[in-house]
């Protein structure tokens, strides 16, 4: 008598399910929160079996978690942060404006900028337990290098308040882009941002910046 078993799923298609379920979880979530997505939605949008979810990521929470790592992990990867403190206020005026026009970039000029965007605000609004680890590997190495430079271009020093709380302010005016993102195209007339659109955005964002830290 044959006993049925139930065979491993390939590398390939391992590796596809696990896609798949990010690419859902990161529209569903960016649209829902952790909360307001269960799990059998989760799978349906992503065309799997319903326990692909726990086989993969150990339940709901995991996906939510892998999204967000990928997500950080992705903008983060895009960010020339610098190794060390600039030299000169001259130095620490084009990094600045290096750095934010490569954070607006990051932001706008994906296909999934907009969900990561949404996704990303929700969890500073309403953080979760996975908060920290993307505060760690994106948020605060960003942070922390923009009020470096700040500082250096205001001859403050690196951890005073106004320099933390200006780097604040300049880092919003690249988040305001995606955010609101949709009062933007219906002020354009327009309806989706265009690779010439982006730079014009980075560009401004990076003069913006440099104003923001003179003023």
């Amino acid at each position: 008598m044959k006993t049925s078993t139930t065979e491993p799923a390939s590398p390939d298609r391992a590796a596809d399910t696990r896609e798949r379920l990010l690419l859902a979880g990161l529209t569903l979530f960016s649209q829902l929160g952790l909360e307001g997505v269960r799990t059998r939605q989760l799978s349906e949008a992503a065309g799997v079996n319903q326990s692909a979810i726990p086989y993969h990521f150990g339940g709901k929470e995991g996906v939510y978690a892998a999204v967000l790592e990928q997500t950080a992990q992705d903008i983060a990867a895009r960010l020339d942060l610098p190794d060390a403190p600039p030299a000169t206020a001259r130095v620490a005026a084009t990094q600045l404006e290096a750095l934010m026009r490569g954070f607006a970039t990051a932001l706008l000029d994906s296909e999934a900028s907009a969900a990561r965007s949404l996704l990303l605000a929700r969890e500073q609004l309403q953080p979760t337990p996975k908060f920290e680890a993307i505060h760690a590997g994106l948020f605060m190495p960003l942070h922390e290098a923009v009020t470096e430079r700040v500082a250096a271009i205001r001859r403050e020093a690196p951890d005073s308040r106004d320099s933390i709380l200006r780097a604040h302010a300049i880092l919003g005016q690249a988040i305001v882009f995606a955010v609101a993102r949709e009062a933007l195209l219906r002020r354009l007339g327009a309806k989706r941002l265009t690779r010439a659109m982006v730079g014009e955005i980075a560009d401004m964002v990076g003069k913006t910046a440099l104003a923001a830290a003179r003023d």
